[in-house]
């Protein structure tokens, strides 16, 4: 006995469309999605109709259990938005398609042309990952797409960190990474990168830390300078006791930095920093200072 094929309602579909009813029975009246009648007159459409009718427009399922169906995968796009130089281009698009070579390719030619290796390298990973960002926020691209863009990155800067110069013994000590409820390690990573480039011991000593952590590594290490990458804040007002906790921890001659995309003009004023620096640029001026005192 054969099975009765399976037709949703204009609701339903607009419900997983996330569309509105009306659009989906205009686009049905308009031949746009295949559609049949049942014998009162009802719009119902099959799953052949609906994947021909996403397959042809570029839309997606957001919610595909509504109607009974496992996720539906799609063709993701790999144009991202960014500047427009065609470096900066190329490593976007191999980027978000995972093409670790191009990549590598693409940053070594940049960086090898500049004098601050470090400056040019971020500049073109931030770009990237801007874009990147953007795209997964409009679900343009997947979030495994993200985390294997981070992951990249990472490997890239740990290969351009190789090639720089040992560090003297008595280079300035710097340590630094991310507080409670911030994840990311790449903003980090680059702070990192950019001392070392400035002749810096710095230590990455990891992200989504307690105050009490950073505390023990600056007894540990006895820096000069301990960074703050605040790309994430889950709680502002947790934020604000852990950072000047952290400030009020550490002894005199200790250099609190601070920046971050996090960090808005309201949370600022709570917090107690020696340095607040907008661009690696301005880390890089600062650091050149200090070094020097």
């Amino acid at each position: 006995m054969a099975t009765e094929a399976v037709h949703y309602s204009p609701k339903q579909v607009a419900s997983a469309l996330a569309a509105s009813e009306s659009s989906v029975k205009r686009w049905c009246d308009r031949g746009i999605i295949p559609t049949v009648r049942t014998h009162g007159g009802h719009r119902r459409i099959s799953l052949d109709g609906l994947r021909a009718f996403t397959a042809a427009t570029g839309k997606e399922l957001v919610d595909p259990q509504v109607l009974g169906l496992p996720q539906l995968f799609c063709d993701r796009k790999v144009d991202v938005p960014g500047a427009g130089d065609p470096c900066q281009s190329g490593f976007r698009k191999a980027l978000a398609v995972g093409d670790e070579a191009t990549c590598r390719n693409l940053l070594f030619q940049k960086v090898d042309s500049s004098s601050r290796r470090s400056l040019t390298a971020a500049a073109l990973i931030c770009d990237a990952m801007q874009g990147i960002g953007d795209a997964w926020d409009c679900k343009e691209l997947d979030p495994y797409q993200e985390r294997r863009a981070c992951d990249i990155c990472i490997r890239l800067i740990n290969e351009l960190r190789s090639t720089l110069p040992s560090i003297s013994d008595d280079a300035p000590v710097a340590i630094g990474g991310g507080l409670c409820g911030d994840p990311y390690q790449l903003p980090t990573a680059l702070v990192e990168l950019t001392l070392r480039e400035q002749g810096w011991n710095a230590i990455s000593i990891g992200t989504d830390l307690p105050a009490e952590s950073f505390l023990q590594a600056a007894h540990d290490f006895r820096p000069r300078m301990v960074w703050l990458s605040v790309s994430a804040i889950s709680h502002p007002d947790d934020f604000v006791v852990q950072q000047n906790r952290l400030a009020d921890g550490l002894g005199e001659g200790v250099a609190l930095v601070v920046g971050g995309r996090a960090l808005s003009d309201a949370i600022r004023p709570q917090l107690k920093y020696t340095a607040f620096c907008d661009s690696l640029q301005h880390l890089d001026d600062l650091a050149t200072m200090i070094a020097g005192a």
